[in-house]
């Protein structure tokens, strides 16, 4: 046999080896950082949740915090009567 014909499995198997190594840690980095992206998004999501809920709440606090005269409230029937 000639040695192109010659073929050495433990090369063969080292090679292959290598090759399903470098596929591995590729696909490694690539499940990392879509990790690393979706935390960062659900992050921002979650900072802007929390801020609308405390805008949410400032309002909720002002309308509660509304000075109810008993002029303001004649005000206001005056004018609903008028519409």
């Amino acid at each position: 046999m000639s040695k192109k014909e010659k073929f050495d499995v433990d090369e063969e198997i080292e090679r292959i080896a290598r090759k399903s190594n470098i596929n591995l840690r590729n696909s490694e980095y690539s499940f990392e950082s879509q990790i690393k992206k979706l935390d960062k998004e659900i992050d921002k999501i979650m900072d802007r949740k929390v801020k609308e809920f405390d805008d949410n709440k400032k309002l909720t606090s002002d309308y509660l915090g509304i000075d109810y005269k008993q002029d303001t409230i004649e005000r206001y029937r005056e004018k609903l009567k008028k519409i």
